[in-house]
């Protein structure tokens, strides 16, 4: 095998890519989505984008009317004005269908229907035209809520400050490990996890299929006859992988370093959004978690890339590769779901095995390491597993390549990929 050939065939492949518009909007689009996600999207859910709300209260024999109307008034944003307080002992159908006629015509925006209930003290509903607001619905839930409280410890003696201060009191989860004491939980380590997840799998999926897509049209278009002229089927197929994992590792570097300059000069914005939502970013952005990321994203990337390559030169139509592409991705979809059960679940047995497992290796071992870092030995196990399914891979797929690139006509059936293999 000629180093120069491959280096040649790298070289072209990997230009190819960097250059093709789809490998440059995905680069670009996947920073610019993560900065919506974590600055755009919080501000535009914290603002209401009502400045006044008039509403009208419907108490039936509840009580609890003015405490609510008296709460309401002390809101800013949105301020929401009571127009009315109507006090019934009961309500008919076509009454409460009169106020309804009412927001229908525009002279109210909403009215809220205090109800008692036997089993949560009160039943509260809000009728509008407009439901869908999150920081509206769960101001008047508030207002609902405190103030039914309010009246139930009313002539108690408890002072309701405090109650309302040991309903503020928040669970604190701190991960003991031989690396340390690590802040953190639940939903930090599973949201964390997947993104990163979710990066490896639009990167390993866009430019694998790509890749494989380039491989049938050159084997259909026979241009893949002049250039096995000049370089054999070994040296076509690594060269192709070692392009296509170069632009990957390109891709992820722009990324990296897009999340590196996040971090230092969004730092202030980052740790109040973290605040508020209770997630340690500094837990989840961490120089551990994006090494052992980078290792298993070129590991896995050259596992995924070689299976796809491998399919495709069975193919000799795009629509071929379309109903064959599946098979070689159903275990990365799969080690993405099996990533849902390892983050729960980061030590049982069952993950330790998928996290071995090569083809599960690059997700699951990542979640481990992410959620609660397993022993050295058992991290490295897995990439050196991970190394030798790479090597397995490359040498079924230079066997296969070897025959299948120039085969025209029928897709051969794994049966006749096997004899191929053992004739080689």
């Amino acid at each position: 095998m000629s180093l120069q050939q491959v280096f040649n065939i790298a070289r072209r492949e990997y230009i190819a890519r960097v250059r093709n518009k789809a490998f440059v909007f995905t680069t670009l689009i996947v920073p610019l989505f993560l900065a919506f996600y974590m600055f755009v999207l919080p501000m535009l859910f914290s603002q209401t984008g009502v400045e006044r709300l008039t509403i009208e209260i419907l108490d039936i024999e509840t009580g609890l009317s003015g405490p609510i109307q008296a709460r309401l008034s002390e809101l800013e944003e949105p301020e929401i004005v009571v127009q009315q307080v109507h006090q019934r002992s009961l309500i008919e159908e076509a009454e409460r269908r009169s106020f309804s006629d009412a927001v229908l015509r525009g002279e109210l925006d909403g009215y809220l229907v205090l109800e008692p209930d036997p089993e949560r003290r009160i039943r509260g509903a809000y009728y509008a035209r407009e439901t869908a607001n999150p920081i509206i619905i769960s101001r008047l839930a508030e207002a609902l809520r405190i103030s039914a409280l309010e009246g139930l410890l009313e002539g108690s003696g408890v002072d309701f400050a405090e109650v309302h201060k040991a309903q503020a009191v928040r669970l604190e989860t701190v991960t003991v490990s031989d690396q340390g004491e690590e802040s953190g939980g639940f939903e930090s380590a599973f949201f964390s996890t997947l993104g990163f997840a979710m990066l490896m799998y639009m990167a390993v999926l866009i430019n694998g299929q790509g890749m494989a897509m380039a491989i049938v049209e050159e084997k259909s278009s026979k241009l893949i006859e002049v250039v096995l002229g000049a370089v054999t089927a070994l040296e076509f197929m690594v060269g192709k992988i070692l392009g296509v994992l170069l632009s990957g590792l390109t891709q992820l570097g722009i990324w990296v370093l897009c999340a590196v300059v996040a971090v230092l000069y969004a730092l202030p914005a980052l740790a109040i959004g973290g605040e508020e939502m209770g997630v340690d970013l500094a837990s989840i952005l961490n120089l551990r978690i994006i090494f052992y990321f980078c290792i298993f994203f070129a590991l896995g990337y050259l596992l995924y890339s070689t299976m796809f390559a491998t399919v495709a030169a069975t193919c000799s139509s795009t629509e071929e590769l379309g109903q064959a592409m599946f098979p070689a991705m159903f275990p990365f979809i799969l080690a993405l779901f099996m990533t849902f059960y390892a983050v729960p679940n980061p030590s049982t047995l069952a993950t330790r095995i998928l996290s071995l497992i090569p083809l599960f290796t690059p997700l699951v071992m990542l979640a481990r390491v992410n959620v609660l870092m397993p022993p050295l030995w058992e991290v490295w196990l897995g990439i050196l597993l991970l190394l030798v399914g790479v090597l397995i891979s490359a040498w079924l797929s230079s066997k296969v390549f070897r025959f299948a690139l120039l085969m025209q006509g029928k897709r051969p059936s794994l049966v006749e990929i096997i004899r191929m293999i053992r004739n080689s």
